[in-house]
């Protein structure tokens, strides 16, 4: 009778593996679903439209107007200059805001490879698309010295040799600035800037996708897929 019996329980064994692998497939394609529903539903619901009333956020760029004390050839060293001008590019006609800058703690340091050069306040500023309007606008401009101080020898040679071998040379700006928060930036000498790295420009509805996503995700997980 067992050995009888014995291929009944393995067709059953069989039966049983099988409807559990189907099983955990069904749930991983449900979770697989559900995800990608916490994903791309509240995406679709916060993506702002690309017409007039919700346009992309503007850029922000530090552009290096003119620089002073850099030149090793000079016959006498002078303190380190930097006239930066704070530019948005692709400001909506209808934009407003946000606001920046203003009061001591609005500072921007200038430095190259490391070592900071010089430092200025940044008065504040506000964006405004009908003030603003076009590819390119200024929005406020700051001065970055190193008073009673030149630069060493050394650094001043760096600077002119990268400019002579790419024809630019590269800082880093960054800074605090009240409404937009720690500002990274690179500005060129002799060459166009790149476009800010900041929080300032992302809009509210960015952070509650966020948080809608990680809820989802995480009850998605909690209560399905384990």
């Amino acid at each position: 009778m067992d050995e009888a019996n014995k291929p009944v329980q393995a067709a059953e064994a069989t039966d049983d593996g099988g409807a559990k692998q189907l099983r955990e497939g069904m749930i991983m394609l449900v979770c697989s679903i559900l995800l990608a529903i916490a994903v791309v539903v509240p995406a679709a619901l916060l993506m702002p439209a690309t017409n007039k009333e919700h346009a992309p956020d503007p850029l922000l760029f530090i552009r290096l107007v003119e620089a002073e004390g850099l030149d090793p050839r000079a016959p006498e060293a002078r303190s380190p200059v930097f006239r930066l001008a704070v530019d948005v590019h692709g400001v909506p006609e209808r934009t407003r805001g946000p606001c920046a800058g203003g009061g001591d703690d609005a500072m921007l340091r200038v430095s190259y490879h490391g070592v900071i050069l010089a430092w200025g306040g940044v008065p504040e500023f506000c964006v405004d698309g009908e003030r603003m309007h076009g590819p390119n606008a200024t929005a406020a401009s700051v001065v970055a010295t190193a008073e009673g101080s030149v630069l060493r020898e050394e650094l001043r040679n760096m600077i002119h040799a990268e400019t002579q071998a790419l024809r630019s040379a590269e800082f880093d700006v960054q800074g605090e600035l009240p409404g937009l928060g720690h500002l990274r930036c690179k500005t060129y000498l002799l060459s166009r800037p790149r476009n800010c790295l900041n929080a300032g420009f992302i809009r509210h509805s960015r952070f509650v996708l966020l948080v809608i996503q990680l809820f989802f995700l995480t009850h998605v997980r909690n209560n399905t897929c384990t």
